[in-house]
C-alpha cells in the first residue's frame, strides 16, 4: 500500500526523516485492543506492540499510541516493535475515568470529528452533551461537524426544533441531519470525505456512529444495537477503536461511546466553544471576573437579560471549574513528581559519596 493512501503527508515525513538510516519503518495504527496494535505499513497489515525502551521512556498514557497515530517500527516478523509515536497534528481525548488525573487519547490525526446525537426521544440528544463534546474537539484541533442521526423518526416540526437547539450551540459548526438507515442526508457526510481526509465518529452509545460508518462503507462491518426500551440510552455495541478506508480515499474512525465527558485541555478551548461568554466576558469591570458574583459582571447582565440562555451559561461555568480543578491537579502531582525526583537523586548523590569514602 502507498502510505499517502493512509494519511501520509509532509508533516509526517519530516519527522520521518530525523531518523533516516535507522531501519525504521512507518506505518499508521488502525486498530487497538489493549496494548496490542493493528498497523498498516507499506507492505501490508501487522499486529505490534511497544518495546521495552518506549515502555521506559513514556511519561504516561497519553504518549503510547493510539489509532490514527503515525508509528515508527522494526522488525520483519508478524509482530513488530513499536520504537516511536510521532508527534500528532491533532487528537480527540478526554481526562481518563476514575481518580486519576491521566490523558486518556481517543483517536489521532484526525481532520474532521464527527459529533452524533441521535432523535430517538432519548437522552442522547442534549444540548448540554453537544457542547462539552465541542469543547473536547475544539481542545483537539480538528473540525467540528454535527450530525442529528435518525431524522427518520421525525416529523418535519420535530427537525425544525432539533436543528434550531443544535445551532444554538454550535455557532459555525455545520450540522448536518441525516439517517443511516434510510440514507437521508449521507451524501452530505460523504462531501466531506475526500482523498487523504481522516474522520472520526464520536458520541453517545445508541447514537448510531456503527450504522454511521456501516452506510459510509456499503456494508455491515461493524455491529449495532437497539435502544434499551426504559430509557432509550444506548448499549457499548463498539468495543474497540478502529480505522476503515472508504472508496473515496478517505478513512474514518469509529470511537466507543464516551459515558464520561470530561475534558483534558484548557479554557482556550472552552471560550472557543462558548464565543459569546468569552466576548461578553471583555467588558467586565475586573479582568480576572469569574462571572458569578462579582459588580459589573457583562456576562451575568446578558444572562439577566436573556441573551445568553441561562443553562448554557451555567454549563459554561461547571466545565470552567472542571478544567481550573484539573489544572491545580497536574501542578500537584507535578509538584510531587520533581519531590520523588529529586528525593530519589539527593539518595543516589548519598550512596555514591558512601561508597566512595569507604
Amino acid at each position: 500500500m502507498i502510505l499517502s493512501e493512509s494519511g501520509w503527508n509532509d508533516f509526517f515525513e519530516e519527522q520521518f526523516l530525523r531518523w533516516s538510516g535507522s531501519g525504521l519503518v512507518p506505518g499508521r495504527v488502525v486498530g487497538e485492543a489493549g496494548y496490542i496494535y493493528e498497523v498498516e505499513t507499506g507492505t501490508g497489515r501487522f499486529n505490534a506492540q511497544v518495546s521495552g525502551h518506549f515502555q521506559y521512556i513514556a511519561a504516561g498514557r497519553a504518549d503510547y499510541p493510539a489509532v490514527g497515530d503515525w508509528v515508527l517500527l522494526r522488525g520483519e516478523s508478524d509482530l513488530l516493535i513499536v520504537e516511536r509515536v510521532l508527534d500528532r497534528k491533532s487528537l480527540f481525548s478526554r481526562l481518563a475515568a476514575g481518580k486519576r488525573i491521566d490523558e486518556q487519547v481517543i483517536a489521532s490525526n484526525i481532520d474532521i470529528m464527527f459529533i452524533v446525537a441521535s432523535l430517538e426521544g432519548g437522552r442522547n440528544f442534549t444540548q448540554r452533551g453537544i457542547e462539552r463534546y465541542i469543547v473536547m474537539v475544539n481542545d483537539g484541533g480538528a473540525e467540528p461537524v454535527i450530525i442529528l442521526n435518525k431524522c427518520d423518526l421525525c416529523s418535519e416540526t420535530e427537525r425544525e426544533d432539533f436543528i434550531t437547539m443544535a445551532r444554538s450551540v454550535a455557532g459555525d459548526i455545520p450540522v448536518l441531519m441525516v439517517s443511516a438507515k434510510t440514507g437521508e442526508g449521507m451524501e452530505q457526510v460523504r462531501g466531506l470525505l475526500s482523498t487523504g481526509v481522516t474522520a472520526a465518529f464520536t458520541g453517545p452509545s445508541g447514537a448510531g456512529k456503527s450504522a454511521l460508518i456501516n452506510n459510509l462503507l456499503g456494508r455491515d462491518v461493524q455491529r449495532t444495537g437497539a435502544l434499551r426500551e426504559d430509557d432509550l440510552r444506548g448499549r457499548h455495541t463498539t468495543t474497540r477503536r478502529e480505522l476503515f478506508h472508504l472508496e473515496s480515499g478517505a478513512m474514518v474512525i469509529d470511537t466507543p461511546g464516551l459515558r464520561e465527558l470530561r475534558p483534558y485541555g484548557d479554557t482556550e478551548s472552552l471560550d472557543a466553544a462558548f464565543t459569546e461568554i468569552a466576548e461578553a466576558a471583555e467588558g467586565c469591570r475586573f479582568s480576572d471576573c469569574s462571572h458569578t458574583d462579582e459588580p459589573g459582571c457583562a456576562v451575568l447582565q446578558l444572562v439577566s437579560e436573556g441573551a445568553i440562555e441561562y443553562e448554557r451559561y451555567q454549563n459554561y461555568i461547571t466545565i470552567r471549574n472542571e478544567m481550573n480543578n484539573l489544572e491545580m491537579m497536574k501542578s500537584e502531582k507535578g509538584r510531587l513528581e520533581r519531590k520523588a525526583r529529586d528525593k530519589a537523586i539527593s539518595k543516589l548523590v548519598k550512596n555514591y559519596y558512601k561508597d566512595h569514602e569507604r
